[in-house]
Parts: structure tokens; C-alpha cells; sequence
């Protein structure tokens, strides 16, 4: 909202409690829903990114970034939106450090308040501002602990088909071979206007809305082996951006957002 611009109240069902409904409906019961909406906005509190990299052995002016966001909804647990996300970029950080490095620097970034604002992505902008031309690619997980299937990507013409031609082996193994145009994630939003590249995996998530920002969002609804492989995903497709020779092709000028207000 505009400061000056009336706010509309606003409530949501989650999944569980409108199956819940409707079988009392259908088992003849009448229901009588009582809404008591408390939320407020509270003043800005202090926040910081967490940040960590592994230095390229050849390009190491050239980064690639992998982010996650350590937020979630004040409900549940946050397990799927966003601990999976973390544990993701933990782990492909841990296999990128336990080896030779790549020929660029890969970043690591744990985004704060995506939920509420996108500030963690704006405050990442604005603190490397002079090294935004440099910034080869940017991956984010932020679509829960399901399987991967393949990977999605915003960039210039070619891009899907140079993917294609880095990954297409390495992945095909684990099923997660499909390459499609859209990619990127919130946090990286603010990056947007550099054309930087943006690269998202394309995750099993018939049931993620089930969960996402309810009570629900709890560590039951992850499955260890498929989180596992979607990391195993995440891991070679940043290993691969940071090891190959040529960039990947920028964002068109005309798809670019300007910098917010």
C-alpha cells in the first residue's frame, strides 16, 4: 500500500481447514466460521544477511550466487518455505567447499525478511552494487523439499539451450533433465535491472500450497531423499555456472525492472 491509501482486511482458509469444512457440510452439520483478524504491522527491527563464498581459481571478480530466504510465516515451522531452501544451499555450499574450487567465486546468501518486503534482496543489492556487472548468475530455493524435476531459466536468447548443453548429462541421471525458460526467485528480484541471469530448480509441488504459510509447514511434510536430490540438483547446476567458459546471455534490456522507489 501507498502510506496514504486505505487498507482492506484481508483473511485466507488454508487447505485443512476448508476440507474440514466442507466434510462437516457434507455430513449435513451447519458451520459457522468466526474470524478474528489481529495482525499489525510493527516498527522495522534490525536484520542481516547471512553470507558466505567460495573464492574462484580463475575468475574470482566473476560470482555466482545461491540463496535461500531464513524467514517464514508466523505459522507453522517454516519447513518447507524456507529450511528446505537453507538446507539446500548449506549442503551444495559444503560439497562446493569439500572439493578444488570452480573457476568463479560462488556466493552463498541466506536472504532476511522475504517474507515481509524483500529487504534482505534490496539490503544484498545495494551492499554490492559495484560488483553487480560481475555477477554471472543467480539461483534461489524457495519451492520446498519436492523432488526436482529440471531447471528453469530468465536470461537472454540461447540460454535454454546452452543449459541444455552444460547439464543435460549430469542431470539426466537423477530425472531432472527438463529445461524450460523462467527462472529466479524473490530475493533476486532487486538484481533484476543489472539483466543479471536467473536460475531457478523446477521442483515437485502438487502439494506445497497444501502446506505453504499455514500450521501445516512442518518438518513432517519433508522427505529426506527427496530433498536430497533436488540438493544434488541445486549442487551440479551451480558447480556447472561457475565452472563453464562462457556467461550465460543477460537479461533483455526490455525485460529488466527498474529499481523500486
Amino acid at each position: 500500500y501507498e502510506d496514504d491509501a486505505p487498507k482492506i482486511p484481508a483473511a485466507a482458509v488454508s487447505i485443512e481447514d476448508a476440507m474440514l469444512i466442507r466434510r462437516l457440510t457434507d455430513a449435513g452439520h451447519d458451520v459457522v466460521v468466526t474470524l478474528k483478524l489481529g495482525a499489525r504491522t510493527l516498527a522495522d527491527r534490525p536484520g542481516a544477511n547471512v553470507v558466505a563464498e567460495v573464492k574462484g581459481r580463475e575468475k574470482p571478480e566473476e560470482i555466482v550466487v545461491v540463496g535461500a530466504h531464513l524467514d517464514s510465516w508466523d505459522v507453522g515451522t517454516g519447513a518447507i518455505d524456507d529450511g528446505a531452501g537453507c538446507a539446500m544451499v548449506l549442503e551444495t555450499m559444503r560439497l562446493i567447499a569439500a572439493g578444488p574450487p570452480p573457476r568463479r567465486t560462488v556466493r552463498a546468501v541466506l536472504f532476511a525478511n522475504e517474507e515481509n518486503g524483500l529487504k534482505g534482496g534490496r539490503a544484498y543489492r545495494e551492499a554490492h552494487l559495484a560488483e553487480m556487472p560481475r555477477h554471472v548468475a543467480a539461483l534461489e530455493a524457495d519451492a520446498g523439499a519436492g523432488r526436482a524435476m529440471g531447471v528453469g531459466v530468465r536470461a537472454g536468447d540461447g540460454a535454454v539451450e546452452t543449459l541444455t548443453a552444460l547439464l543435460a548429462e549430469v542431470l539426466s541421471p537423477i530425472g531432472a533433465a527438463r529445461f524450460r525458460e523462467g527462472g529466479g526467485g524473490a530475493d533476486l528480484t532487486p538484481m533484476l535491472e543489472f539483466g543479471v541471469p536467473m536460475l531457478s530448480i523446477s521442483q515437485e509441488s502438487s502439494r506445497y500450497f497444501d502446506w505453504h504459510h499455514t500450521h501445516a509447514d512442518t518438518l513432517d511434510k519433508v522427505d529426506p531423499q527427496e530433498l536430497q536430490q533436488a540438493t544434488a540438483a541445486l549442487a551440479a547446476t551451480v558447480w556447472s555456472l561457475a565452472e563453464m567458459e562462457q556467461r550465460l546471455p543477460l537479461i533483455p534490456e526490455d525485460k529488466r525492472v527498474r529499481r523500486e522507489r
